[in-house]
């Protein structure tokens, strides 16, 4: 499986430190370079992203930083696509990685059912599941109530690319909170538990956005708007739950150690 390590030029000694994790665990990997949004354009920021669109579905408006993280990823989708790949790992430059990941990426490629995609970092506050099957000795395949946020570390596969790409042409939201609404693009969205992904300590907030708008951006509308967008979602997610289904398909196969039945 492809790795791609999301990275902002100016951030080196954030990708020495990923280099260094991921030569140890021998996973190979090519460095995506993270678009700047404090140097687009306002043509280029609104080339993706649609102010107009976002007053209606998010409580306060993107930073530069968070266009350019959302682009980063979207340009991720993208080589997936063109280079028609089965799957690959999307990282940011600040992902802690369990030693075991590599084993559990290879477990991964050999799910025969279908999915777009399997978030691997989650945030500490454990989340509900529906159910979950063993993927790996360590690990569990998880289906989620509430899909988390956080896009640290994810795999997406050739169809979730596709259907990411075709559905988010325009984005208004923050790519971590964006694939939340999974049935805005018919993902097949799954997780992995524990996380073999996590951020690490010292990154305190992203170097892509680093512009603190997630706490400056709070203005009174927003306080009200908020709540309001968060019941909806709540609504939207629940009604959609109902169709996910279970895991019964997924089968544990006893002579593939840790894996599921091909």
């Amino acid at each position: 499986m492809r790795t791609f390590v999301i990275n902002l030029n100016s951030s080196k000694l954030r990708m020495a430190e990923m280099n260094q994790r991921l030569t140890e665990m021998n996973l190979a990997y090519e460095r995506m370079p993270a678009v700047n949004g404090s140097q687009l354009s306002t043509e280029e920021l609104h080339s993706f992203y649609q102010p107009a669109l976002n007053k209606q579905l998010y409580r306060r408006p993107l930073s530069a930083g968070e266009i350019g993280c959302y682009m980063s990823h979207r340009n991720c989708w993208m080589k997936i696509r063109e280079q028609q790949l089965n799957a690959a790992l999307i990282l940011e430059d600040d992902a802690e990685m369990s030693d075991q990941l590599s084993a559990l990426l290879s477990n991964i490629e050999r799910i025969q059912q279908p999915w777009d995609i399997i978030k691997l970092c989650d945030p500490p506050k454990k989340k509900a599941l529906f159910d979950s099957v063993q993927l790996h000795i360590d690990f569990n395949l998880c289906l989620y109530k509430k899909v988390p946020s956080r896009a640290t570390g994810y795999v997406v596969s050739l169809n979730g690319a596709k259907k990411l790409l075709e559905a988010r042409k325009h984005f208004a939201r923050p790519v971590d909170d964006d694939m939340q609404f999974y049935w805005e693009y018919s993902g097949n969205i799954f997780g992995v538990e524990p996380s073999p992904i996590w951020n690490a300590q010292s990154s305190l907030e992203s170097d892509i956005d680093n512009s603190g708008s997630r706490k400056s951006g709070k203005t009174c509308v927003s306080l009200f708007k908020g709540p309001f967008l968060k019941l909806k979602y709540e609504f939207q997610r629940i009604k959609h739950n109902r169709k996910r289904g279970d895991l019964a398909s997924y089968q544990i196969d006893n002579t593939v150690p840790g894996g599921l039945k091909l």
